[in-house]
């Protein structure tokens, strides 16, 4: 298990351990204490080293067989391993907020490649004539700033990395600011929170409000969260570990405390926003504390037929499962770039780039193409912004930021 590969080369960090990671090519990169050339993971568990009184012996984690960890420590490991059993909360319940074609046996999705050129030309048709009947004149520009975000944007060592997504947090915060969505005693809720980044920003600006509270839903555990600057600092901040499909909103007590709710999310990835509104749209006891959401979406590639918000709009104009799996693989046109190499796109007047022959079959430039990816964009997210024009909100489509800052630019506003 520990014989480094022959071909590979002597790890250059002594104090490293040596284990090459083959699926990573490279070598792990955890220290190792002195004397030793691996670290406690990566150590064979028949010979690792031990005082006599066998407290530095290893074994296999009896709750999950692909890892070890240290017999002495076993106790304390297992009530900290991933893989215990973990008491199920009262706001869990499994598949709350699926779509009822999604508990059964779905389709899967169809890639474009599968589909002739004849159904593609033909989709592409019914998504022309819904984008300028519906769409066309009901988007508009709305790119708004926020102080407090902007004076961090303006600081020296912001990075141009940063910057990008910083200016996006300015503009949805200015945005909700516009849209009356900043009230006292609101409890604000980002899905897919990743490292927080746009819940740390909120609770910035409303930190003089001591009663509202920043609620932050992710089913991962991402290093580095923002939210951990301020949560030594105040209990408002409230991070929950849990599957959105999963979540019943009306039974957590930090929605149940507070007289406003507000949904938030910044590039929630493709059908997870479809069933971030459903939790929303599960909301009962509590709906009418329901103020607004705000939504930015990415990724509608991913998106899927089962768990679709908008399907009965669409099936209404006449798409069907097929249409809208042509529909989710189009809509990466908008972002998949000009087919130009770097040093193509630095020469002041680069050649056009070929077509291939399926593009050329339906008459397709690479213009063309990226105009009708960012029209299947808006179509899905037209379904979905009905949704919650039926539970009697307004509701806004809106470009938030340009698109030298995100080409994901467009965001939905929810509001009484």
């Amino acid at each position: 298990m520990n014989t480094a590969m022959s071909d590979i080369k002597e790890n250059p960090l002594e104090m490293h351990c040596k284990y090459y990671l083959r699926r990573k090519k490279r070598f792990c990169k955890m220290t190792v204490k002195k004397g030793e050339e691996y670290c406690g993971e990566h150590q064979d568990i028949d010979t690792i080293s031990s005082d006599k009184s066998g407290k530095l012996q290893r074994i296999i984690c009896p709750l999950d067989k692909k890892h070890t960890c240290y017999a002495h420590k076993l106790e304390k490991h297992l009530k900290i391993c991933n893989a215990r059993i973990t008491t199920v909360e009262v706001y869990i319940s499994k598949g709350f907020n699926l779509a009822k074609d999604q508990n059964e046996l779905e389709e899967p999705t169809s890639p474009l490649s599968t589909f002739l050129v004849p159904q593609i030309q033909k989709t592409i048709s019914k998504i022309n004539s819904f984008y300028e009947n519906f769409i066309k004149d009901n988007i508009s520009e709305m790119v708004l700033t926020h102080d407090l975000v902007e004076s961090e944007i303006s600081a020296p060592d912001c990075g141009e990395n940063s910057k990008k997504h910083l200016r996006q947090v300015s503009s949805i915060v200015g945005l909700m600011e516009k849209y009356e969505m900043m009230k006292p005693n609101t409890c604000y809720i980002e899905f897919g929170a990743g490292r927080g980044q746009l819940s740390y920003w909120i609770a910035r600006v409303t930190e003089t409000d001591e009663k509202s509270k920043v609620l932050l839903i992710e089913r991962a555990s991402p290093k580095h969260k923002k939210d951990n600057k301020l949560s030594n600092t105040t209990d408002r901040i409230l991070r929950i570990r849990a599957d959105i499909c999963d979540i019943v909103l009306d039974n957590l007590s930090a929605i149940s405390d507070c007289e406003n709710i507000v949904g938030v999310t910044k590039h929630l990835c493709g059908e997870a926003t479809d069933i971030m509104l459903r939790c929303f749209e599960n909301i009962k006891t509590n709906r009418h504390k329901i103020q607004g959401c705000l939504l930015t979406q990415c990724c509608h590639h991913r998106c899927k037929w089962s768990s679709y918000a908008g399907k009965d709009l669409l099936e209404e104009q006449g798409f069907d499962k097929n249409d809208f799996d042509i529909l989710c693989g189009m809509s990466s046109w908008a972002t998949c770039g000009d087919g130009l190499s770097r040093e193509k796109r630095k020469e002041t007047d680069p050649p056009l780039p070929k077509q291939n022959e399926r593009d050329m079959e339906m008459g397709l430039s690479r213009k063309d193409k990226a105009e009708i990816g960012r029209r299947s964009k808006r179509v899905i997210d037209w379904g979905r912004l009905l949704l919650f024009k039926k539970l009697g909100f307004h509701c806004r489509l809106h470009y938030y930021v340009n698109t030298e800052v995100s080409l994901e630019n467009v965001c939905i506003v929810v509001n009484r």
